[in-house]
């Protein structure tokens, strides 16, 4: 009997010939065959690798460091080296423990100190670690610069691929967008145009080269790179690479308005990843959790933020959760706990902690902290160029500017940012800047106007499914004396000293407020408070 093209007789071939045909399953079964005859170095790292891609922890870490140990045992260093790299790379994959991780990425250096695939991987591995794991994406371009030159030295495609595109990732999070998307497009290329003796290292390009693209807003370039992506994983049957990928298209498709595909997108993504890699199923957990918020499905939302702590996203996400309930102080204090974790040149981690951060200060009336933190999400739009991180930075500064009652400058930071978000297709980001647009044209007297913004915010929500949203859009119409009494509730008055401050009495001003709660479907006044500052009513 025979197994693509090689005798049975010989498993550890048979085991190779199917692996190059992606034929998991079947090399298993030899390399199983070949260990059991003769435990080989060259028998356990091939049953190690058949069952990665299988999505077999236990079995992979088994095999990994019984063949460290033998290659050891053979004098053979480089085998070493490269199982030594892989344990660690498995304990980033299957466990996230990036301890252990640096820990036996460490030991190839003492094993191998001359240039090799081994060291460059390694390389690789680590600056993933620094730009994933720990946001030091400073380190990240160093050690991929490193792997980069090592790989053009020893020819090696693979290598080349993945470090191009850790280092574009590493560019573009630090503000260098326009060269990082340049080296990531070369990455890509050469993961779809050439041969690689390590089949992962093409998936492994797409991934960063998909969630650069999207985590940017370049929806285009996302788009077109994950359909290739979808190409490699049919090919090589990698689900498990795509789960990752998954989440990053998940998010263009809900930023999009493709709300249905999105919702599979991500809930695929989580199921693929809970299946064989469990630690890596976080960030999808987060994006379909900012999809059931937009659908009016917060507390599913909340759920799934919280099981994806202690992540960052989730922090922040939780965040926003506590400012549209009216804890301002909260969403504050989750803002700047991840921000502490980062450094300045972080840009494309510190935007949504700068975004809640100014949204809260604007919440408690702290108008020059909340344009501080504007400006700062300002000038990193400026550096990733794109129209989605543009439009972004100019909806923050309309809300910023209309908590502080400047009218006139939110109408045209919000006009800029429907524009920018018409430009690269994100209906809900453009609706919520329509409500902040018809708030700033209803001020200013232009009621025509502001109605027709209103209503073409309203339309836009109905159809993306955001009912909850455009009811509350809808029902959010207060009168000027209950807007003037909400701003005073803003500023710490209660009703006896908006009472005397407006020349009501007691009852007139309780009553007023009460109208305001239920008209803004909230149980207390801080609650009615954050919910107008979000709706941008005050």
């Amino acid at each position: 009997m025979e197994s693509s093209g090689v005798r049975e007789a010989d498993p550890i071939e048979a085991g190779l010939a199917a692996m190059r045909a992606a034929d998991w399953s079947a090399a298993r079964g030899h390399f199983e065959r070949a260990v059991s005859d003769d435990p080989t170095p060259e028998a356990l790292e091939g049953l190690s690798q058949a069952a990665w891609w299988d999505g077999d922890e236990e079995v992979t870490f088994e095999m990994r460091e019984r063949a460290y140990r033998a290659y050891r045992q053979a004098g053979n260093a480089r085998g070493a080296a490269r199982m030594a790299m892989s344990i660690g790379a498995d304990h980033l994959d299957f466990r996230g423990d990036n301890t252990v991780a640096a820990a036996w990425l460490a030991r190839v250096p003492a094993l191998v100190d001359e240039p090799c695939p081994e060291l460059a991987a390694t390389l690789l591995f680590e600056a993933d670690i620094a730009t994933v794991a720990e946001a030091d994406h400073a380190t990240a371009e160093r050690k991929a610069r490193e792997a980069l030159a090592s790989a053009r030295e020893l020819g090696d495609p693979g290598v080349e691929a993945v470090a191009l595109a850790v280092l574009g990732s590493a560019l573009i999070a630090r503000g260098e967008a326009e060269e990082g998307l340049r080296l990531i497009d070369q990455s890509a290329g050469i993961a779809l145009g050439e041969e690689f003796e390590e089949p992962a290292y093409p998936g492994w390009a797409l991934c960063h080269t998909v969630t650069a693209c999207a985590n940017v807003g370049d929806f285009d370039r996302a788009h077109h790179w994950c359909q290739a992506m979808q190409r490699w994983v049919a090919s090589w049957r990698a689900r498990q690479f795509f789960g990752i990928c998954r989440t990053a298209y998940g998010h263009v498709l809900a930023t999009q308005g493709q709300w249905p595909d999105a919702e599979d997108e991500l809930q695929s993504a989580i199921d693929d990843l809970r299946a064989t890699r469990p630690v890596l199923a976080a960030p999808s957990s987060v994006r379909l959790g900012e999809l059931r918020v937009r659908q009016g499905r917060r507390e599913e939302g909340r759920q799934l933020f919280e099981a994806a702590l202690p992540m960052p996203q989730a922090v922040l996400c939780i965040g926003e959760l506590d400012l549209d309930a009216g804890d301002a102080a909260g969403a504050a204090d989750a803002a700047e706990r991840v921000l502490r974790r980062l450094d300045d040149e972080s840009l494309i981690d510190r935007v949504p902690a700068l975004e809640l951060l100014a949204r809260a200060r604007a919440a408690t009336a702290d108008h020059a902290g909340a344009a501080a933190a504007a400006e700062e999400v300002e000038r990193a739009g400026a550096r990733f160029a794109t129209p989605y991180m543009r439009g972004r930075a100019q909806a923050l500064r309309a809300h910023v500017l209309t908590a502080a009652e400047d009218h006139d400058g939110a109408r045209r930071a919000a006009e800029d940012a429907v524009d920018l978000f018409g430009e690269c297709s994100a209906p809900y980001e453009a609706a919520q800047a329509r409500i902040v647009l018809a708030q700033s044209l209803k001020a200013l007297g232009r009621a025509e106007r502001a109605q027709a913004e209103g209503e073409a915010a309203r339309e836009a929500l109905t159809r993306l499914g955001a009912d909850a949203e455009a009811r509350r859009a809808t029902d959010a119409e207060l009168s000027p004396r209950e807007l003037e009494i909400l701003r005073l509730i803003a500023a710490g008055l209660n009703d006896a000293e908006i009472a005397e401050r407006l020349f009501l009495s007691r009852h007139t001003v309780h009553r007023h407020g009460a109208n305001v709660r239920a008209k803004l479907r909230t149980p207390s006044r801080a609650a009615a408070v954050a919910e107008a500052t979000r709706l941008q009513l005050l």
